[in-house]
């Protein structure tokens, strides 16, 4: 069971398990907005509903950065090849350093791209100028908020779609 996260505007921030969820609650940190009738823990002396949603008392600090990962980065490309522009599923994507890292290329933002397997293996360990390929955009840190990729599975509750601004709850 997770729990959704909302800040104290009741904007969501994150998706947690249902024990960080109970230990803000504990803790006085957060309160409960909905809760799971059907889903109890138990202590030696209590039974608790496990929270749905929860809100956080104090402002949720933002983190204007977003995280380097790599499913982050296929999100940034729309998970499409920036040497190729063809469009592929997840399993079919790798990622390619613009600058190669033994030409002293940093893993960043800045100088890695979404790329599929054969252009990859044609680039290799040259610059895309040496074998003729061009990038479809110069890469750069994306400026969307990370609070704003939250995923959602089937089983998820489906009041949490009520919470989420519209272009992510489709």
């Amino acid at each position: 069971m997770r729990a959704l996260l909302l800040d104290n505007t009741y904007f969501p921030v994150r998706i947690v398990s249902w024990q960080k969820a109970m230990i803000l609650i504990l803790t006085n940190r957060a309160e409960i907005v909905e809760e799971y009738n059907d889903q109890k823990v138990r202590t030696v002396t209590q039974s608790y509903n496990l929270p749905k949603i929860i809100k956080l008392f104090a402002r949720h600090k933002n983190n204007q950065h977003v995280k380097f990962t790599r499913f982050n980065l296929f999100l940034r490309d729309n998970f499409q090849c920036q040497y190729c522009y063809e469009k592929f599923p997840l399993l079919k994507l790798t990622f390619d350093h613009v600058v190669p890292q033994s030409k002293g290329g940093k893993t960043s933002w800045e100088n890695v791209v979404a790329c599929c397997h054969p252009c990859n293996l044609k680039k290799a360990n040259k610059s895309p100028e040496q074998v003729g390929m061009r990038l479809l955009k110069t890469p750069k840190q994306p400026s969307w908020s990370p609070q704003l990729c939250l995923k959602i599975r089937r089983d998820d509750p489906k009041e949490w779609r009520d919470w989420l601004p519209r272009s992510s709850s489709a």
